[in-house]
């Protein structure tokens, strides 16, 4: 876990006539799927100063007075001509309000959509506005004359890519970035754990990509093909470390997880559209849910897709959902456009669900549910309404629906070969006892519970455990380095039904039946009245293996709570 810090900007020379102003939170900014390793972030700014001078991707409100002042140290407002937008986020707003009352003469550079979205924003002002398709440059001077890529995704359709020729820095904006505060800004030496703060930045990215890229695989195909051709030294990424050391092996691990994404036999499509950010929030933790199973995810932002392309998605995929926020009562025209497509043309033997953000009454959502329901289509699950902006709480109920939509999806796939003879391998290994355990714990305002079979003793000097945590459950990535939880340890004699309730892969302490008793924990993480034993633990190391995730935690405090208690135990079961 990092230390609480106070926010600042951290600003480094990366290049001729380059700087970066690197805006740092060294906890999480706010409650999205993509912070989940809660190690910070940080809000990558570029400046570069040439005989013109631009600015690349200013940070949100929060960054807003730290930002000015470290900005204002560098140049002169006077001489600020250029305002480059890698993307457009609502939440930048106040920033470039601010700009403009510093600097009125800037001209804003971006894609068409982030244009659009400006004149939007400030429809009183008579903006400068530099529109970049693909073929056009900007000359800053001195050999600065930048090139722009377009990198449309249905997350962020006005993404944008800025190439320096005289420095060779990509200015990647969401691509290829990870949630992770630290003192270098740039990631060498990071993927050896050097830097506390870091951890091991693979991990990270991974993560990352997952979270944000994964449901989008056809537009990172795209992306990274339309920069493969540039001699790049720098990827001058939005959030994280700048990527020098380590950029040959994300680019070739970016075409990898995008290529096993794309070999994955089941499919989703996730339609949606979103008036103010929340449903795009709620559809990005439900594909996080289904990749986790083993299942590709087809995202479609039906604001700036085609009815073409949603027809051809909807056709080919196995599965659909639906996500729509409510404007005056209805559904946004792109949703209707979809569900008319959907119902025109889809097998309505495929598992659907529907879910959605409102601000007061919802009824879009109970319109797109009913006429689904009226056309015979199954629902994987209950359709989701969330109101206003979704808490940390939701959107890890939101995880747990998609794992849930998922396995659903893979059970009702599978065909039923003839039973399998175990290995004498297997055999030997379905010898192996383990304690039967809860592990619970508590992050914010998450409190978690899931049964766990695989522990063992792992060291004595400090006194240290493992637990094998499979991949797909949602409280894997609350088991991050430093992170706290209670091994709580029963005997053989509880209640079945004791255990059974904890065999989700998600649920809230809160919702289990009652009379389960819970006190605090010393790390505030819930032990259970109940158990024979408790241990109160910290992650020490997180370990990718196959289908698990092996963590090794050190011992704080234990106590015996029935001396008499005999430990209940599980054996591995295989077929003979």
């Amino acid at each position: 876990m990092i230390d609480s810090k106070p926010r600042d900007v951290q600003i480094g020379s990366i290049g001729t006539n380059t700087q970066v102003l690197r805006a740092r939170s060294w906890s999480r900014l706010r409650f999205e799927i993509e912070y989940g390793l809660c190690r910070g972030t940080t809000a990558n700014s570029y400046l570069i100063t040439a005989d013109k001078t631009a600015i690349i991707d200013p940070p949100g409100a929060s960054f807003i007075n730290i930002y000015l002042a470290a900005l204002q140290n560098q140049i002169h407002w006077q001489n600020l001509d250029y305002v480059i937008l890698g993307h457009f986020s609502p939440n930048r707003v106040p920033t470039l309000t601010a700009l403009l009352e510093l600097a009125p003469q800037i001209t804003f550079v971006c894609s068409l959509p982030s244009a659009n979205n400006l004149h939007s924003t400030f429809p009183d002002e008579d903006l400068k506005i530099l529109i970049m398709r693909g073929k056009e440059t900007l000359d800053l001077g001195q050999g600065h004359i930048l090139k722009f890529f377009p990198n449309p995704s249905p997350r962020w359709p006005e993404a944008l890519c800025t190439y320096d020729p005289q420095t060779q820095i990509l200015y990647t904006g969401k691509l290829f970035a990870a949630h992770i505060c630290g003192d270098q800004i740039f990631d060498d030496n990071l993927y050896s754990n050097s830097d506390s703060h870091y951890q091991g930045l693979n991990e990270d990215q991974k993560y990352y990509f997952n979270c944000l890229m994964a449901p989008h695989i056809t537009h990172v195909e795209a992306a990274l093909e339309k920069i493969a051709h540039l001699q790049v030294q720098i990827y001058g990424v939005g959030h994280g470390p700048l990527i020098r050391s380590g950029l040959i092996k994300l680019t070739q691990s970016y075409f990898q997880w995008s290529h096993a994404q794309k070999e994955r036999e089941i499919s989703v499509a996730l339609l949606y559209a979103s008036a103010y950010g929340n449903t795009a929030t709620l559809a990005q933790a439900i594909a996080l849910g289904i990749t986790k199973t083993g299942i590709a995810v087809k995202s479609i932002n039906c604001e700036f897709t085609s009815p073409e392309e949603i027809h051809t998605t909807v056709e080919k995929a196995d599965a659909l959902i639906i996500g729509t926020p409510t404007i005056g009562g209805h559904a946004p025209t792109p949703i209707q456009t979809a569900l008319a497509i959907v119902l025109a043309t889809s097998d309505n033997s495929k598992l659907v669900g529907v879910f959605g953000s409102y601000g007061w009454s919802g009824e879009a959502l109970d319109i797109v549910e009913t006429k689904l329901k009226h056309a015979g289509f199954p629902f994987g699950f209950d359709t989701l309404k969330v109101k206003f902006k979704p808490d940390e709480l939701t959107l890890k109920i939101c995880e747990e629906i998609g794992k849930d939509f998922g396995q659903n999806l893979k059970n009702a796939k599978k065909t039923h070969p003839p039973r399998k003879i175990a290995t004498p391998t297997e055999q030997a290994v379905s010898k192996i006892v383990g304690s039967v355990c809860v592990l619970t714990t508590k992050q914010a305002e998450i409190s978690m519970a899931i049964l766990v079979t695989w522990v063992s003793q792992a060291t004595f000097k400090p006194p240290g455990i493992t637990v094998a945590i499979a991949k797909e459950r949602a409280i894997e990535c609350l088991m991050y380095i430093g992170g706290k939880f209670v091994l709580n340890i029963f005997s053989e004699d509880i209640h079945t039904d004791y255990i059974k309730s904890f065999r989700r892969n998600f649920t809230p302490i809160e919702e289990h039946p009652s009379g389960i008793r819970t006190i605090v924990g010393e790390n505030s993480s819930p032990i259970l009245a109940d158990a024979a034993a408790y241990l109160e633990c910290s992650v020490n190391q997180h370990l990718d293996c196959g289908d698990h995730w092996v963590i090794y935690a050190t011992v704080d405090y234990g106590k015996l709570i029935n001396p008499d208690g005999v430990t209940a135990i599980n054996k591995t079961k295989t077929s003979q």
